[in-house]
């Protein structure tokens, strides 16, 4: 039986998903749904029902509202309210599906078909690659360009976006082998010479970042290869978390805009690294 609180039949929901950039999709987008039925009716979050979320003009009225910005929370490139991708509309009409399909009345909403940005050729990402490793640009901390850089590396040697690329771990890297490779979803790839040296680089700056204090916090060496390069905020009266815990997706991304807009001129997205061969361009 499907909870009668929307937050509730969402976290039911939620708890079947086995992926975790899966679930963290769709509990974003489930949740942006429910404040603004919340924001709309004038009412507490803990008062949306599951049937007002199964409302296919109430779900109508949101996807409207979060096409042209109304629901973002975080400035987009053109601004504080500018309309969202049409990528993103597209995971928010299948988190909704997918959600009214589990309770037992599907909407069958019709998504916008995806855009896919165009991909370099291996001769155009490496190229990039080189001239992002060798300039560290101005209005960006040296550790998080480094990080940035050796994310780029990954998903260049291995064509891999940053869902296989985030779990990453140190034991994934074998840079000293007479051949270096890195493994990435369980494959093993090679590692050129100017990837070998954003990764080793950065591998130095991730455990200069995690040794002392971090190691007796964590109860060990922190084996993450993503992780934060600075501080937190403090959130509740909690005081900030330092700098060397595991990064988020959102991190990593962010950060990835940044450098790329800084160095490029305009962002790349990290799987725009993931070449196509010349001869399928």
């Amino acid at each position: 039986m499907t909870p009668t609180r929307a937050t509730t039949a969402i976290e039911k929901f939620l708890s079947t998903l086995r992926s975790e950039a899966t679930h963290r999709q769709r509990r974003a987008f489930l949740s942006e749904y429910v404040d603004w039925v919340a924001g709309y009716r004038q009412c507490g979050v803990s008062k949306v029902t599951t049937r007002v979320l199964l409302d296919e003009e109430n779900a109508l009225a949101w996807l409207a509202a979060a096409h042209r910005g109304a629901t973002r929370r975080r400035p987009g490139l053109s601004g504080p309210t500018a309309p969202a991708s049409t990528n993103s509309m597209a995971a928010r009409t299948s988190s909704i599906n997918v959600f009214s399909a589990w309770c037992g009345h599907p909407l069958s909403l019709i998504p916008p078909a995806p855009e896919f940005a165009a991909r370099l050729t291996p001769t155009e990402a490496h190229r990039t690659l080189r001239l992002l490793s060798g300039h560290h640009p101005a209005g960006m901390t040296e550790a998080t360009w480094e990080r940035s850089v050796a994310l780029i590396a990954l998903a260049v040697c291995s064509g891999h976006g940053i869902a296989a690329l985030h779990p990453a771990r140190l034991a994934d890297l074998d840079l000293d082998r007479a051949l270096p490779r890195a493994r990435v979803a369980g494959e093993w790839y090679p590692v050129d010479a100017v990837s070998r040296a954003a990764l080793t680089r950065w591998v130095a700056t991730q455990r200069a970042l995690t040794a002392g204090h971090l190691k007796v916090l964590n109860g060990g060496d922190v084996e993450e290869l993503w992780v934060t390069t600075s501080p937190g905020r403090p959130r509740a009266g909690r005081p900030a978390p330092p700098a060397g815990l595991p990064a988020v997706v959102r991190t990593l991304e962010a950060a990835h805009r940044k450098l790329t807009s800084l160095a490029l001129g305009s962002p790349l997205l990290l799987e725009q690294f993931c070449p196509v061969h010349e001869d399928t361009a």
